[in-house]
């Protein structure tokens, strides 16, 4: 993975992140918010992946919903 911050402040930055072909997005993104120090963020993601699973959190509901 590569990865750079693009712009910051007191309150947020933005941050891009290249996930190489064969390494596992999530467990690679988790890293690099556990290194940066990211505790709540949004992410926006545009490219392909290989497989995936989808899904979301519904949180009134506490409840994941795979799909």
């Amino acid at each position: 993975m590569r990865s750079a911050k693009l712009s910051g402040d007191a309150g947020s930055q933005a941050r891009i992140a290249i996930v190489e072909s064969g390494e596992e997005a999530f467990t690679t993104l988790t890293k690099l918010a556990k290194d940066a120090g990211i505790t709540a963020a949004s992410l926006t993601a545009v490219g392909a992946f290989e497989r995936a699973t989808l899904g979301w959190f519904e949180g009134v509901m506490a409840a994941d919903h795979p799909m």
